[in-house]
């Protein structure tokens, strides 16, 4: 339960940097592409937090015998972002304009790491 509201935590929080930056070159917040946003950042986000973050997380942890260093687990999610930033960067200019792909990017380094944060914050105290 505490890997699920980390996981929305984090959710929601790369999406209102999409949110914001929709809002700041449009200067509207509720249009289809904040719609389709809001669904493909879910629909991409939920995939990664359950086929790559927390298993991830999870074995590392056992590999280190705790949540030390902590600033492992925040650039473990760098790392497993590597997919989503090829993704981004290749759809430049044929799916995507430029500042979507930037900002679906950094959404993602803002969930990852987020979720790197908080898991060490609630794992950090606990026996492996």
């Amino acid at each position: 339960m505490k890997l699920l509201s980390i996981s929305l935590g984090s959710w929601l929080l790369g999406l209102s940097a999409i949110l914001l930056t929709f809002y700041a070159l449009d200067g509207s917040l509720l249009t289809i592409d904040s719609k389709g946003a809001t669904f493909m950042s879910l629909m991409t986000a939920a995939l990664m937090f359950a086929l790559a973050y927390a298993p991830a997380m999870v074995w590392l942890r056992r590999r280190l015998g705790g949540c030390r260093p902590a600033l492992a687990f925040p650039l473990a999610t760098l790392l497993l972002n590597l997919p989503v930033y090829l993704i981004g960067f290749f759809a430049i200019g044929r799916t995507l304009a430029p500042t979507e792909a930037l900002a679906s990017i950094g959404a993602f380094v803002l969930m990852g790491s987020a979720f790197g944060f908080g898991f060490v914050w609630n794992y950090q105290d606990r026996g492996v």
